[in-house]
């Protein structure tokens, strides 16, 4: 919008009236024919030689000789709006807001053009609050903002926090009037979207005089966000309906409420009507229908689409590489990472962070350090999610030297990447150190998350410390973690094995959500203090309450059989595991079940069911019989 303003004033100062009347008078007297000066020159007193150097300096600009620039700028003559309206524009798009503010306190005049450049300049460095502290004092300074000026201050408002900012700016709206313009009215949907006020967008939206598909596409967005899916899809099928043309940013939108459905058959429908609207060939529409198939994981149909897709960007790789990282198939990830290698793409946008992740899941430390050489090649490596997933890896890999050092060379050191490091050394069973790094991230004044909370917690019921767990059961409730379901699953881990029974059962009883980890939890709490009927009366309730029982949850209860001689009952939940459910039993299973069969003596049906398992027997299986 900055662009299109400058453009504006750029083509005006060429114009010239074509037609000027006849000068009369005293001019007259002045005036030879051969001399003949435009009267808009004389009215607007236009200086030829300010505007050749107007010419300058943009030419300047676009070879980005801005030190040059501002000695032209400074030798120049005669100033006016125009030529210090190009100077804050080079500023701020080199991002040196500081000489653009400088230059702006200096200026006599200032128009609604020079504040929103500046503005503008805040907003694309994320510094939303000093945007509109100028705002309020351009305010003061008595300058009427106009729609391009709220367009562009609004386009800033990205953050929950902006609440009170947007409703004040919509009263100067109003004030002003410009309620009534479209561009202004979108922007302010999107704005109370952003910060998930979406009933006064709602509400704005209802009223708006006239609406395009841009003002559908900023609601569709913002309602597909929150979780509300089935509204967005309401109000796409009613912009449909009323004749709007879906644009790459509605198909986008749709398909992320898609996802929060879990409606593959939305997709794709969505995936029809992407086709007859002949918006596959947009890169941007194609990664979103690639990013809902792998989200389904339908990675079969997710590579398809990649392969048919006509255009292919870095953001294509990355999501196919993370489609295949998720459904653990890592080989094939690498294979797509090579493709990616040999692309044109920008490198420092390469998925370094997924890549880590499976040297990190497979401890593969030779992987890994190939990674951390191209992360450095590309510069991506002081980036925080590429740093987070360094020490994520080092320290999964044993190589806590490592992770210690790219640690400590971190300039931005977030609840992330202290997480990374205290998870590692707990899952590597050094728990006291985990310990020793959580009192250090808090002498830090860094607030743990409900990932640091499930990581020392671990370190707690390992170290079958109480007093430690109940400390961090405080600080839990504290920091209101205790509604979230890691967390609280992981006290209740704690208590279990610290022995504590009645704590993890009131802590169980006291969650105001459960899932399946929940459960889980409560079931191999029993499992783990010996109490056979305590799991499977559990285990019942699980199902009682509508929950499915995954792979975990039947093998706490297989292990709980096994400990407790519960033979009959082990063989009935293992028969259900496997003709019941659609989990595929794992080695972990039948060793348990092999484990029920041999403690209470009958060796040969234990026998019999390892010779009809789909893999041979390990170590363990034949320790067990």
């Amino acid at each position: 919008m900055t662009a299109f303003r400058l453009n504006l004033i750029k083509h005006c100062a060429s114009l010239r009236v074509t037609e000027s009347p006849k000068p009369i008078g005293l001019l007259s007297f002045h005036l030879n024919p051969p001399s003949f000066v435009d009267a808009h020159i004389i009215k607007t007193g236009f200086d030829p030689n300010t505007y050749r150097s107007n010419f300058q300096l943009q030419n300047l600009f676009k070879r980005g000789e801005v030190s040059r620039a501002r000695q032209v700028f400074e030798q120049m003559p005669q100033k006016n709006t125009f030529s210090v309206n190009l100077m804050i524009s080079s500023y701020v798009n080199c991002g040196s807001l500081s000489k653009a503010r400088e230059l702006l306190d200096s200026m006599v005049e200032r128009t609604a053009v020079t504040w929103t450049i500046l503005i503008g300049g805040y907003l694309q460095a994320g510094q939303y609050r000093g945007a509109f502290k100028l705002y309020a004092k351009m305010h003061r300074w008595g300058t009427e903002p106009d729609y391009v000026t709220f367009a562009t201050l609004l386009s800033g408002c990205s953050n929950m926090d902006a609440t009170k900012e947007v409703v004040q700016v919509h009263s100067h709206i109003i004030k002003l009037g410009y309620h009534s313009t479209l561009m202004v009215c979108n922007s302010l949907v999107d704005s109370y979207c952003k910060s998930h006020c979406l009933d006064f967008a709602f509400r704005l939206f209802k009223e708006m005089p006239e609406r395009d598909a841009i003002t559908f596409n900023a609601l569709i967005t913002g309602y597909s966000k929150v979780g509300l899916n089935e509204v967005a899809i309401k109000l796409f099928a009613e912009m449909q309906n009323l004749g709007y043309k879906p644009s790459e940013f509605t198909f986008a939108a749709v398909l992320c409420a898609g996802i929060g459905l879990d409606d593959i058959v939305l997709g794709q429908q969505i995936h029809g009507s992407v086709i007859k609207t002949n918006f596959i060939w947009n890169v941007f529409v194609g990664n979103a229908l690639l990013d809902f198939y792998s989200k389904h994981d339908y990675v079969v149909e997710a590579r398809k689409l990649f392969y048919e897709m006509p255009e292919l960007d870095c953001v294509s790789y990355n999501i196919i590489i993370s489609s295949y990282v998720w459904n653990g198939q890592f080989k094939e990830a690498l294979g797509f990472f090579r493709k990616l290698q040999i692309t044109k793409h920008d490198r420092k946008q390469f998925p370094f962070a997924t890549l880590l992740s499976i040297a990190a899941n497979t401890m593969n430390i030779n992987v890994g350090r190939q990674i951390h050489s191209q992360s450095i090649v590309a510069t991506a490596d002081s980036e925080s999610q590429v740093g987070n997933s360094l020490v994520d890896m080092y320290g999964k890999c044993g190589k806590f030297t490592e992770a210690r050092r790219i640690f400590a060379s971190m300039a931005d050191r977030s609840t992330v990447l202290w997480t990374a490091l205290i998870s590692a050394y707990v899952q590597k069973g050094l728990h006291e150190d985990g310990l020793e790094l959580y009192n250090e991230m808090r002498r830090e004044n860094i607030s743990p998350d409900q990932a640091t909370f499930a990581s020392i917690l671990r370190a707690s019921a390992n170290l079958a410390s109480l007093s430690l767990g109940k400390q961090l059961h405080s600080s839990v409730i504290t920091l209101g973690f205790i509604c979230n379901v890691f967390p609280a699953s992981a006290l209740l881990d704690m208590y279990a094995k610290c022995g504590s029974m009645k704590d993890a059962l009131q802590t169980f009883q006291e969650m105001p959500k459960r899932n399946v980890v929940c459960w889980n939890a409560l079931i191999s709490a029993y499992a783990q203090n010996g109490d056979g009927k305590g799991t499977l009366r559990s285990f019942e309730w699980m199902v009682q309450s509508g929950f499915a029982p995954d792979s975990v949850s039947f093998l706490s209860t297989l292990v709980a059989c096994s400990h407790c001689g519960l033979v009959e009952e082990g063989l009935h939940y293992f028969n259900s595991l496997m003709h019941n459910t659609n989990i595929v039993p794992k080695r972990e299973h039948y060793a348990a079940m092999v484990d029920v069969l041999c403690r209470s003596g009958r060796f040969h049906e234990a026998e019999k069911l390892m010779a009809g398992m789909p893999f041979e027997p390990d170590t363990k299986l034949m320790q067990n019989s």
